[in-house]
């Protein structure tokens, strides 16, 4: 018997784990399992043991049928600003000018990537994102395996933001996601992304951040202190701010995702990545 098409599975890739839920619904959707699978983090190649025990976990679930949602996570992503998208031609020459915004910082290694460029105002910089191009062959390959569908990919980042863009109204300022080893910030000035960046999280991320914080202020032009949106969903409840000093002139507001039938935020931190993409 084939599925019903609000059936859903979304997927959280980690480097140390893989984290599921299925859920029922359009909407409004009740997430009506959920697991965590942790795995070896391979050093050579970061998502290669995630992705390694997929095929396993899509057979325990019964895939076959369901629409299905990968979130990677920012530890297996790299971030560039493009300066001007809108110079380019045609799809190819939009393609050279996203990998140029990489290739400055990383190298030929580009090469092997999978890039992907985020919509952008008219005249104002676009955000990319680029991954491992042999994680999405592999992925695309076991969910199709299982007889699943895969409907997008989306990195953290972009998924986060994205969810929580109705409460961001500053016209200047900084985002920042946290999660477990990383945290990522993306900088806005005008309705245009100017500044993103991904450092390795300590266990007193709150204390350092601030530091952090000016640095991007700095090298993003935008010249003063403004908002700052913090996401922090698998790291605290979310409903306060004081893990990061207030002292150094950031209006912090905590950006609190709307969690969904069948998940709390105090039990469930875990599957707060795989709770973004879910609606």
């Amino acid at each position: 018997m084939s599925r019903l098409w609000r059936d859903r599975l979304v997927l959280a890739i980690y480097p140390d784990r893989v984290v599921w839920l299925h859920a029922t619904g359009g909407l409004h959707p009740h997430v009506t399992a959920k697991d965590t699978v942790s795995c070896a983090v391979d050093k050579t190649t970061s998502w290669r043991g995630a992705l390694s025990i997929l095929p396993e976990i899509l057979r325990s679930v019964q895939a076959g049928g369901m629409r299905v949602t990968a979130m990677l996570s920012n530890r297996l992503l790299r971030y560039a600003i493009v300066p001007n998208p809108d110079s380019a031609r045609s799809r190819e020459e939009l393609d050279v000018l996203t990998r140029h915004a990489f290739e400055r910082a990383h190298g030929d290694v580009v090469a092997g990537w999978d890039v992907r460029l985020s919509d952008a105002a008219p005249g104002h910089p676009a955000l990319a994102s680029a991954v491992d191009r042999e994680l999405v062959v592999t992925l695309r390959d076991a969910v199709a395996t299982s007889g699943a569908r895969l409907i997008s990919i989306q990195p953290y980042l972009m998924a986060a933001f994205n969810h929580l863009n109705r409460t961001l109204r500053a016209p200047n300022g900084i985002f920042v996601l946290a999660e477990p080893e990383r945290l990522s910030l993306l900088a806005w000035k005008q309705t245009g992304w100017c500044g993103v960046q991904q450092v390795y999280a300590i266990n007193d991320w709150g204390s350092s951040l601030p530091g952090i914080l000016d640095r991007l202020t700095i090298t993003a032009g935008l010249h003063d202190h403004h908002s700052l949106q913090l996401c922090a969903p698998e790291l605290v409840d979310g409903e306060s701010g004081d893990l990061v000093s207030a002292g150094n002139g950031w209006e912090i507001q905590m950006a609190t995702p709307a969690w969904p039938s069948g998940l709390t935020p105090i039990q469930d931190r875990v599957f707060a990545g795989a709770m973004l993409v879910l609606s």
